[in-house]
């Protein structure tokens, strides 16, 4: 009977309550420490993914127009999208002037029906984003194909740019521009070479279901190639 009435198991009140505020305050102190930690984490994640991109562009560029007889950067006005579209297309020949390979380099939205890293983003009001990728896309044109021997090549308004072939090169672009120039042709070594300087933007969310501008993250690539092409008739 002469214990206290305010003990309980060993404790009294006061310090219980004092055990239970300072296990709170560590808890939530360790929960800010792991969220700061997570979302740097996915920073570095993403900003690396994107450094990868980019640096892919200038790879895939030269890989794509080395050889090439015809490189060139325009708007075209491209019927299967119906929009205008900055495109960086190219046509490579044989020695017997046969159209063997054109591809392109291009902007559009990505399409959940053919691209398999397709994601949804929304705004903050739940809507969804309109999401654009740097695409590529390569044909192969066979010699029975009537392609290889017409007098024009494909016309570029007519590409198929939703073609389920396209491959992703930058995800998330908003800008891509290129600077191209026919530095020197060499008549004797049937060789002409290109010069190009290129941009490509892109934007980056740390958290894919937000579109604000703290969440954004915006990164720009540029480079220069040089690349030797091939002289046809």
């Amino acid at each position: 009977m002469g214990e206290s009435s305010n003990k309980y198991g060993g404790f009294t009140l006061l310090e219980l309550l004092v055990a239970i505020t300072s296990s709170t305050i560590i808890l939530g102190g360790f929960l800010v420490a792991f969220s700061s930690l997570n979302k740097s984490s996915r920073l570095r994640d993403m900003e690396l993914k994107s450094l990868r991109e980019g640096a892919s562009v200038r790879m895939k560029i030269e890989k794509a127009l080395t050889g090439a007889s015809n490189a060139i950067f325009r708007t075209v006005s491209n019927d299967r999208v119906g929009a205008d579209v900055d495109m960086l297309y190219y046509y490579k020949y044989d020695d017997d002037n046969l159209l063997t390979e054109y591809g392109y380099f291009f902007l559009d939205e990505q399409q959940q029906s053919i691209d398999p890293s397709y994601q949804e983003r929304l705004n903050d009001v739940g809507d969804p984003l309109v999401m654009r990728n740097l695409y590529f896309n390569k044909i192969d044109v066979a010699s029975t194909d009537p392609a290889a021997t017409a007098e024009l090549p494909p016309d570029p308004k007519n590409f198929d740019l939703r073609s389920s072939d396209r491959e992703v090169i930058v995800h998330e672009a908003s800008d891509f521009m290129v600077n191209l120039t026919e530095a020197r042709t060499d008549e004797a070594d049937k060789r002409v070479s290109y010069n190009l300087d290129y941009q490509v933007s892109t934007n980056f969310f740390l958290d894919t279901s937000s579109d604000s501008t703290a969440n954004r993250r915006e990164r720009i690539f540029k480079g220069s190639s040089y690349v030797l092409g091939k002289i046809t008739s």
